[in-house]
C-alpha cells in the first residue's frame, strides 16, 4: 500500500481503537497480519505496537481488513428493538409501594370538563332564572315557553346532553343521517340533568287583561315557577343549541286572573 508518506501507527490505531467491538473479542485486541498473497498465523496485539514509530505496509492491510470486517459486521446487525410497551399491572405490582401517579393528566383533565360543564349548565339556569323576572314574562295561569339559545361545540354538546333524555333525531326510524340533534326531557329528566343547579325559580303573577272594560294587565306579584320540559335542537353544522324550556307557574291552575270594571279591581283565589 503505498501512501505517499508514511503514515503512523497513532493515526491507525486511533481510529481502530473507536470501532466497536464485537462479542467474540477479548480484552485484549489483535490483528492477523496479511504477509503478500497468503495470511500468516502470526497475532499482533495493538496495544503492543510502538504508536510513536512508522507503521508497516503489513500491518496497514491488517487494519484495513479489520476495519472493514467490522463495518460489515455492523451493516449486518438489526436494527434495535421497539421498546416493548408496559403490560397492565399484576396483583404484584399493586402490592408494591406506589411511584409517582401516572394517571392524573387524565384524572384532572376529567375534573375540568366536569367543572366546564357544571358552568355550562349554570349559565343556563341563570339566563332561566333571569328570563321568569322579566314583565315581558306575564305568568297568568298558562304554561309559558322560554328559548335559550347558545353556541357549542360538537365535544361540548355531546358531554352536556349525549345520552340523557328521549332522542327524537336522528334515531334508526327517524332521519338517521341527520346532522340536526333533537332530544327532549320531561321534568325528571330534566331535574336528573342540571342537578343541583336546579334552583327555585320565581316569576311575576299578571292579571289578564282586555275583556268588555279594557282593562290593562296588571302585575299582582311574585309566584314560584318549574320546569315542565325541555327540548333540545342542536345543528351540528352551524354549531347551534336551542333550548325551549316549558316553565309553570306553580298552582297557577288555582288563580283567578280576571280585572273588572274601570277601576281594575282583580281577584286571586288561593
Amino acid at each position: 500500500m503505498s501512501t505517499g508518506q508514511p503514515l503512523r501507527q497513532s493515526t491507525i490505531l486511533n481510529a481502530l481503537e473507536k470501532m466497536p467491538s464485537t462479542a467474540q473479542s477479548s480484552k485484549k485486541r489483535y490483528i492477523t497480519l496479511i504477509n503478500g498473497a497468503y495470511t500468516t498465523l502470526e497475532k499482533l496485539d495493538l496495544h503492543a505496537i510502538d504508536e510513536n514509530k512508522t507503521i508497516s505496509s503489513e500491518v496497514v492491510r491488517a487494519m484495513k481488513a479489520r476495519i472493514i470486517e467490522l463495518e460489515d459486521q455492523l451493516d449486518s446487525q438489526p436494527p434495535p428493538a421497539k421498546r416493548a410497551r408496559k403490560t397492565a399491572p399484576t396483583e404484584e405490582d399493586a402490592s408494591s409501594p406506589a411511584g409517582p401517579s401516572t394517571s392524573a393528566p387524565t384524572a384532572a383533565s376529567t375534573k375540568a370538563e366536569e367543572k366546564k360543564k357544571k358552568q355550562q349548565f349554570k349559565k343556563i339556569y341563570d339566563r332561566m332564572k333571569k328570563e321568569c323576572n322579566l314583565d315581558t314574562c306575564k305568568f297568568q295561569g298558562s304554561t309559558k315557553t322560554i328559548k335559550i339559545d347558545d353556541v357549542l361545540e360538537v365535544a361540548e354538546f355531546e358531554s352536556m346532553f349525549s345520552g340523557k333524555g328521549t332522542q327524537i333525531q336522528p334515531t334508526p326510524n327517524n332521519k338517521p343521517k341527520s346532522t340536526v340533534t333533537i332530544i327532549s326531557f320531561n321534568k325528571p329528566q330534566v331535574a336528573a340533568l342540571f342537578g343541583d343547579e336546579l334552583k327555585a325559580l320565581k316569576g311575576k303573577v299578571w292579571s289578564r287583561g282586555g275583556g268588555p272594560s279594557f282593562a290593562k294587565s296588571l302585575k299582582l306579584g311574585t309566584c314560584d315557577v318549574e320546569i315542565q320540559s325541555l327540548e333540545v335542537n342542536y345543528s351540528k353544522n352551524g354549531m347551534k343549541c336551542s333550548m325551549k324550556f316549558d316553565v309553570h307557574q306553580v298552582g297557577g291552575d288555582d288563580l283567578e286572573y280576571e280585572s273588572y270594571g274601570m277601576g281594575r279591581r282583580h281577584m286571586i283565589w288561593f
